[in-house]
């Protein structure tokens, strides 16, 4: 598959796209502040807003296909994917892999770090993506909605 992927700033064009890109087809008639395995895009930008994250939209060209929101993770004093997330409508089309680099990328220039944090609830099966790029299990379990095992890359 040809992709030309970029990270976007979230801006008045692309807010109201953002917020409704679902990743579950069930979701599309729904507005929750959680989805199953994540909370909601408008969530996230709600959050960052809070915590100083920076939040990306994702896109394959011209196309919308997801979000991420990382940054400091002030109470553990490291960086954080904080959510990385693709329409269920690009789901299983090959964006995973390089939409998590692509983020990665960024926040190695961005942060200057050198690792990166995550967690996953364990159920969330297409999280598996993120041992692919090497990430590794910490052990620790971060008590959010549900259990969720935290992740790190060594960058």
């Amino acid at each position: 598959m040809d992709m030309d992927l970029q990270l976007k700033q979230v801006t008045e064009k692309n807010f109201f796209d953002l917020i409704n890109l679902k990743s579950e087809e069930d979701q599309e008639k729904k507005f929750q502040i959680f989805e199953r395995f994540v909370g909601s895009n408008a969530f996230f930008i709600a959050l960052a807003s809070v915590n100083g994250w920076t939040c990306k939209a994702i896109y394959d060209r011209e196309t919308l296909i997801g979000f991420a929101t990382h940054g400091l993770d002030r109470d553990h004093d490291r960086y954080e994917l904080v959510s990385l997330m693709l329409g269920h409508q690009f789901q299983r089309k090959g964006y995973g892999i390089p939409a998590i680099k692509l983020v990665i990328e960024e926040m190695k220039e961005m942060y200057a770090c050198d690792e990166i944090y995550l967690s996953v609830i364990k159920e969330n099966e297409p999280a598996i993506l993120y041992e692919k790029v090497g990430f590794e299990p910490t052990g620790e379990i971060f008590q959010a909605f549900h259990p969720e095992p935290i992740y790190r890359l060594k960058v």
